[in-house]
């Protein structure tokens, strides 16, 4: 006989162990059930998770003689092989054999196993898998709710069956297949590894010239990284090594200014990360107490280094120095132990190493229509068969679950992408039968998925409540309201309800009212109730400090609850005394209570919660937007033969891999970032931007997720990264990460509201005790008790009830993260992104100066010209000049650097040779120098020996530094250029075979103009009539400086800086120049080439980027525009005053709320005609209050920006501008 025992939770060798171990107790072995090595490792005495284990039955009862035992892990069965059964004193066997299912069941259930069934049968059993179970997350916050009492149980045998299960210990991060942990944490130090095509490369020269210009861009990237270059004259390609992605473009220009073209192959990350980032959401959180409780109870964990409640958004973010053990569990109690749901929505990873080249992909299939033994074989044959992609199955599939997650390595050349392994399966599982095989991915939500459900679910209860609340509150409303006070005494129905009945003098209406209240206090208001004292529980439970404990507790639920619990047990009071009371039993019975207001006030609450969820709602759906402007579907294309692309077909974006060729037909956008590999188009980025003017994009550029194609045909573009590593999908994480960083008036609203709760609650007792002393005391007119029951004490308790009502703490906690979080929205919208997040947006209301870079800021940068132009009259020395100028320039990433290029190549290309200069070294902020390699070439020129040893190109001090003397009649036509608002550069060699000396002079002097900015005249007047005073800082010569603020209108100028130098002088200027006796809020306005310093010095640090420019680490905003950039500076300052504006009013509106309402609800103007705010009206007015400071957030979406009128008058035609040549002297 076989005692077959159906196990769905039986996971690893020590559920196995552990099997035996249970059996061991309660069945003697004939001998030994397995043979050699399985027995022993089944019989292990040293195994830890089995010591000291109790069940369910202490005494241990032998149950029988066994001899055999069978136990199958993929299909849960446990079967044991009987001889005999032990039989009670009775002999009755039949009655014995009967007991041992339930003794074993009750066994295994208490050692955490979960039995589908048990049965005896005498022949083999080859039961089909049962569906595997897997355990729901922690619901203790509903331990109050008796429907949730199988859930707990649930969640007990977890816990018990996790201590010695691998695969269910939280330690081991093991993903079930129906997981809703949506996404990988987000690495705190991500590096791509991005390859170039790189064309135009002859020899190790070149690659030389190419590895140069690469370095020498990144290094002067505000980035603090060792950049990592590497140039194959074999393969044409450079490999680079950087920190952000979107330093693509920056790269791409830096080659194509050598005069070498670049275009991107491919990027793949290189992952390093210290921590652990979790990212969670928190149902329940309503105001800033929730948000400040649960920060309180998790900062004492000691694994947690950083805690980000994010009250509208409802999600945390948590940084862990560690995740081993039950760290993550532990964190997960803490929080439901103070009331809330808490969902994992990342998992983290340990990444404390560098790895992954290779883009690794997880995925998770669904296979549908599967039906026999053999079907999983076959998916996992085919599996096998892509050994190449390093293909590791990570959850196995059966009939019985049919999922199956594995991760690899796709290579679109070599054919192994998601396409073609779900192809693969289909046709290995459809051949030979007619069965209907489905394969689909199954899509793990992403963030905004979670939080728009939990925001419906929310919002559903609320309603639900709130509905309940409405069916109970008509009925009260006629019978309390209407019947008792609208209708005259004499009306039948009003008669009717006064009639004692039942007990005592206790009228119709009491009764009534008491049946009405009970289901809305003990049912709706249940949710009230349960938190508060969740609240209170984690309070004392985390051992916090007796000041905390007496000063530091509560939310509005707490206030709630003690508002609904005295209003209620009140009028039960006065219930049970005029039950009792039989005395003066007439035609009329007592009718007061306060049955009505736990009625009334649940229900204006719910509205007040529900009107302040969809407003809370729509304040961040600004940023959530940004994510719906995405394409789920994309046109797949094929390349034959590299000659072209066919084949086009419509896929989901899930389906798409890392090179793959989609098709973005004018229109269209594309759904994940791309490389264009064919044609030509402008896109629309205004999505990303905030401008409306259309990109041009050609090969070898990149396009952005959210831009659109607005060209006239249709371009392909290779795919350079997976859904979710966007450009847009870093930009709302951007966004969603500067909305975490709380502004100091958000911090100092956190402090108010943890004090709020304890103030009211010591406020409301004053106020019961002051009144019932006054009333005890005679010093009240005896009219004022207009109760018929319980004295002075029911009466004066209406009062404390008003208070706790009232009071809103909600208000004061939301007046600035929903005004901060519209703000964000908007900046976003109009092309700013907000990194410093609500401290940025404080910071950037108050300023009162505002200093600009000049290069890239003030002028364009980008296309500097030279206007004027000197060059030493002798053919050897003039070829020596022009070949210095191009050779020592090619390893600068300096704009004027590219004029200086342009210039040379344009007017003496045919003088240029090969590179004479290998070796170039940069002195910041002053030039350039160099040694000749190859010199006996310029002796060709001319009949004499030319045979220049170094050369040097700079500024006028840097010509100095080096001794080289310029002529009055240069020194004249430099001051003459200067004075037009040109820079000037001299070039310098070193040969003494000519001029006899050793000495440096000057060969060739130029005039460089950049075109300046034309909004930045009238963005400079509107801060000044804003009152916002302006300063130019600059490396520039002062005469040039001071001709470019001249033109400006600007009157501060700093010039002749080096760019580490910056920093200093920003704060120079706040120390300083003091504005009305305190130091100035100044902002930095730079390119952000090299003004990360003072980026970082200023009080806000504004950095001038593009769509691929982010990396603006050292910033507080990146202004995205690429047209009329500085209009965007004024968006921000205003939009940041406007945005504090607001933050202030609604502050105010609740503290003068809050310092109105109250002492109205304790009865200061009582005395005047008897006037009193009911506990009804209060709760109305408390819910007004809170819902009346998220529309006032909501009302800055109607912020419009700002309009300058650009100066187009004196724009220079530089593309006309043919440089003019004066003599050289």
């Amino acid at each position: 006989m076989k005692l077959n025992i159906y196990v769905d939770n039986l996971h690893c060798g020590n559920c196995e162990k552990y099997v035996f171990e249970i059996l061991s107790r309660r069945f003697e072995w004939a001998n030994e059930p397995f043979a050699g090595d399985e027995y022993s490792k089944l019989s292990d005495k040293n195994n830890r998770y089995f010591k000291n284990q109790s069940f369910g039955d202490s005494r241990h009862q032998k149950l029988g003689l066994a001899n055999a035992l069978s136990i199958d892990r993929e299909s849960g069965l446990v079967s044991v092989t009987l001889c005999q059964y032990y039989t009670t004193e009775k002999g009755d066997e039949s009655n014995e054999k009967s007991t041992i299912p339930s003794f074993i069941r009750k066994d295994f259930e208490c050692a955490g196993f979960k039995v589908t069934s048990i049965d005896f049968s005498s022949d083999e059993v080859v039961p089909d898998k049962p569906l595997r179970a897997s355990f729901p997350p922690s619901k203790r916050y509903r331990f109050f709710s008796a429907l949730d009492s199988l859930q707990f149980s649930e969640r007990r045998r977890y816990r018990k069956h996790a201590q010695y299960c691998k695969e269910c210990d939280p330690g081991e991060k093991r993903r079930h297949t129906n997981s809703d942990l949506a996404e990988t944490a987000t690495a705190n130090d991500i590096r791509y590894r991005a390859v170039f095509a790189i064309g135009g490369m002859t020899c190790s020269n070149c690659a030389g010239i190419v590895e140069s210009s690469i370095t020498q861009a990144l290094n002067s990237s505000p980035l603090d990284f060792e950049a990592a270059v590497s140039v194959s004259t074999v393969s044409n390609t450079a490999t680079v090594v950087i920190p952000n992605k979107q330093l693509v473009q920056l790269i791409i220009e830096s080659v194509n200014d050598t005069g070498y073209t670049a275009q991107l192959l491919e990027v793949l990350p290189l992952t390093t990360q210290r921590r652990y980032k979790l990212v969670a959401a928190i149902e329940g959180i309503t105001c800033a107490a929730c948000a400040s409780a649960i920060t309180s109870a998790v900062e004492q964990l000691p694994y947690i280094d950083e805690v980000a409640v994010n009250v509208l958004s409802k999600s945390a973010t948590f940084i862990l120095s560690s995740v081993e053990g039950n760290a993550l569990r532990d964190l997960q109690e803490v929080v439901e132990d103070c009331g809330f749901e808490f969902r994992a929505l990342s998992e983290p990873e340990t990444v404390d190493h560098a790895f992954a080249e290779k883009p690794t992909r997880s995925v998770n299939l669904r296979i549908d229509g599967m039906f026999c033994l053999k079907c999983p074989e076959r998916v996992n044959e085919v599996l096998s068969h892509f050994g190449s992609a390093e293909l590791i199955i990570q959850d196995p599939i059966s009939l019985q679950t049919p999922f199956i997650k594995f991760k690899y390595i796709p290579n679109v050349e070599k054919g192994i992408t998601i396409r073609s392994i779900i192809d693969t399966i289909l046709e290995k599982l459809s051949s030979g039968n007619d069965s209907n095989i489905k394969i689909s991915i199954v899509k793990e939500r992403t963030l905004e998925e979670h939080l728009r459900e939990m925001a419906l679910r929310e919002t559903q209860k609320i309603a639900i409540r709130l509905v309940a609340s409405l069916i109970f509150a008509i009925p009260t409303f006629v019978f309390g309201v209407v019947g008792p006070s609208l209708l005259s005494k004499h009306h039948k129905f009003r008669m009717w309800l006064e009639e004692p009945i039942w007990a005592g003098n206790t009228s119709r209406m009491t009764w009534v009212l008491f049946i009405l209240s009970t289901p809305v206090y003990f049912f709706v208001d249940d949710v009230f109730h349960r938190k508060a004292f969740l609240e209170l529980r984690a309070l004392w439970k985390q051992k916090n400090d007796w000041k905390r404990r007496l000063f530091k507790f509560g939310s509005m639920n707490l206030l709630v609850c003690l508002g609904t619990t005295v209003a209620y047990f009140a009028s039960i009071a006065m219930l049970a005394i005029s039950a009792t009371n039989t005395s003066n039993k007439g035609s009329t019975g007592y009718t007061t209570t306060y049955f009505d207001a736990v009625v009334f006030l649940t229900f204006f609450l719910l509205v007040g919660r529900l009107l302040e969820t969809f407003s809370k709602n729509r304040t961040a759906q600004a940023v959530n937007d940004l994510s719906l402007l995405k394409q789920r579907e994309a046109t797949l294309v094929d390349r034959i033969d590299g000659k072209g692309f066919s084949n086009d077909r419509t896929v989901h974006i899930d389906y798409l891999e890392i090179g793959d060729y989609i098709k973005i037909a004018p229109g269209e956008s594309p759904p994940i970032d791309c490389i264009i590999a064919e044609g030509q188009a402008g896109f629309d980025e205004s999505a990303l931007t905030g401008e409306s003017i259309p990109i041009e994009h050609k090969v070898g550029e990149q396009v952005f997720a959210g831009t659109v194609n607005v060209g006239t045909q249709a371009i392909i573009g290779k795919l350079c990264a997976l859904n979710g590593d966007s450009l847009l999908d870093q930009i709302v994480n951007s966004v969603r990460d500067g909305q975490l960083k709380k502004a100091p008036v958000e911090k100092l609203a956190d402090s108010l509201t943890s004090f709020f709760v304890p103030l009211i609650v010591l406020i409301a007792i004053i106020t019961w005790i002051i009144w019932i002393s006054l009333g005890f005391s005679g010093r009240l007119p005896p009219h004022y008790l207009d109760i018929d029951v319980g004295g002075w004490t029911v009466w004066s308790l209406e009062f404390a009830t008003s208070v706790f009502v009232v009071a809103c703490p909600c208000g004061i906690g939301l007046a600035a993260p929903t005004a901060l979080f519209v703000g964000g929205g908007l900046a976003a919208k109009h092309g700013i992104l907000a990194r410093g997040g609500g401290a940025a947006f404080q910071d950037g209301s108050k300023v009162s100066m505002v200093c600009f870079d000049k290069t890239g800021t003030l002028t364009l940068g980008g296309k500097p010209k030279v206007t004027n132009f000197a060059v030493h009259s002798n053919p050897a020395i003039k070829k020596i000049a022009v070949q210095a100028v191009r050779d020592l320039e090619l390893a600068s990433k300096h704009p004027i650097a590219t004029g200086l290029k342009n210039f040379i190549s344009q007017e003496f290309g045919d003088l240029l040779g090969s590179v004479t200069i290998q070796t170039v070294e940069e002195i910041a902020g002053k030039g350039l120098k160099g040694d000749f390699i190859v010199a006996d070439d310029f002796a060709s020129a001319s009949k004499q020996s030319v045979k220049p040893q170094s050369a040097i190109l700079g500024n006028e001090t840097f010509m100095a530094e080096n001794n080289c003397h310029l002529s009055s009649s240069q020194i004249r036509t430099l001051a003459d250029w200067k004075a037009e608002g040109k820079s000037v550069v001299v070039v310098a060699i070193k040969c003494g075979s000519f001029f006899k000396s050793e000495a440096y002079f000057p060969v060739m002097l130029l005039a460089v103009r950049d075109e300046v900015r034309p909004e930045a005249k009238g963005v400079i007047n509107m801060l000044q009539r804003e009152g916002i005073e302006c300063w130019m800082i600059s490396g520039d010569n002062r005469l040039t400086a001071t001709a470019i603020a001249k033109e400006l209108g600007i009157d501060n100028v700093v010039a002749e800086v080096l760019p580490e130098e910056k920093a200093n002088k920003v704060t120079w200027i706040k120390e300083t120049h003091l504005v009305n006796k305190k130091s100035p809020v100044v902002a930095f306005v730079g390119d952000g080439i090299n003004d990360g310093p003072a980026l970082a010095a200023a009080d806000v640090g504004i950095a001038l980027a593009t769509g691929s420019d982010l990396a603006m680490s050292a910033c507080d905003f990146a202004l995205l525009s690429s047209t009329n950039t500085l209009c965007s500076l004024l968006t921000l300052l205003q939009l940041s005053r406007k945005v504090f504006r607001r933050v202030k009013f609604n502050f105010a509106w609740a503290l003068v709320y809050n310092m109105i309402g109250i002492p109205i609800a304790a009865g200061v103007i009582y005395p005047y005609k008897n006037s009193r705010l009911s506990p009804v009206w209060a709760s109305a007015a408390m819910a007004a209050s809170s819902v009346s400071v998220v529309m006032s957030s909501l009302a800055l979406r109607m912020y419009r920006p700002p309009s300058v009128v650009t100066d187009k008058s004196q724009k220079i035609d530089f593309e006309r501008l043919a440089p003019v040549e004066e003599r050289f002297q």
